[in-house]
């Protein structure tokens, strides 16, 4: 009898405790959020490219001398994130984020003369992006438990940019009016992602961002270039830098 009683209590207490773990078990599901600020690292790779529109006039002024250059770009960059998300009622998630990466993203061309210049003129070009970072906002929607969540994200963008530029040529005299600097540009960027929650601190995530740096002028006020028999006058040379940028990342989140 004793034995019986003791077997019942155990099984009473058993079905007590589950039926008290599993409201436990619901409202940890039920009160999984992503609201919070996070600190992270990130690793990727980006391609993209840089575009030299150019232009001048020959030694009289009077014929253009006009183009465009581009070349392909490539390379690494790591760095850190750092931002803070709210989970609103409806389940959806706004966030703010910055990010800074060291970066190896660069490439080389050249530019040949056209028209009355002649075919002995030519400029090198070599540009890198050394740095990137951004500014970004980021609109996800949870699925899957509230653990996944892809995302669109877009913003402020800005990276240090180094060109090296000048004309290059056998029977150069003198140039002048082109540059060699290492330049901050600002611009902006979009893209998509998705992040998934390992546990309650930690989440991996991946995403892809097309990043527009803008512009800047090449030419000093110079703005010549001559050689025996060749002038270009009005010389102006511009660099355009875009990317495209994919990396994975590790949050941890408090």
């Amino acid at each position: 009898m004793l034995r019986s009683v003791t077997l019942a209590s155990a099984a009473a207490l058993g079905l007590a405790s589950l039926s008290l773990a599993a409201p436990a078990l619901a409202q940890s599901a039920d009160t999984w959020t992503w609201t919070g600020p996070y600190v992270g690292v990130n690793i990727g790779y980006g391609g993209g490219g840089f575009q030299y529109p150019y232009s001048g006039t020959d030694a009289g002024g009077i014929n253009p001398v006009a183009g465009r250059a581009r070349q392909s770009s490539s390379g690494v960059l790591g760095g850190g994130q750092a931002g803070y998300n709210f989970q609103m009622p409806s389940g959806l998630v706004l966030g703010l984020e910055t990010d800074i990466a060291a970066a190896d993203i660069g490439g080389n061309a050249s530019l040949y003369s056209t028209g009355s210049l002649g075919a002995q003129t030519a400029g090198d070009i070599d540009s890198r992006i050394n740095y990137l970072g951004t500014v970004r906002g980021r609109f996800g929607k949870p699925m899957f438990d509230g653990r996944f969540m892809p995302y669109v994200t877009g913003g402020f963008a800005y990276g240090g940019v180094r060109n090296n530029a000048g004309p290059t040529c056998a029977t150069c005299a003198t140039s002048s009016g082109f540059a060699t600097n290492i330049q901050t540009q600002i611009g902006w960027t979009a893209g998509v992602g998705a992040e998934y929650a390992l546990d309650r601190h930690w989440s991996f995530k991946v995403e892809y961002l097309y990043v527009d740096l803008g512009s800047q002028d090449l030419t000093g006020p110079a703005n010549t270039f001559n050689a025996p028999g060749i002038s270009l006058y009005n010389a102006s040379l511009r660099e355009q830098t875009n990317a495209n940028v994919v990396r994975a990342g590790l949050n941890f989140r408090f």
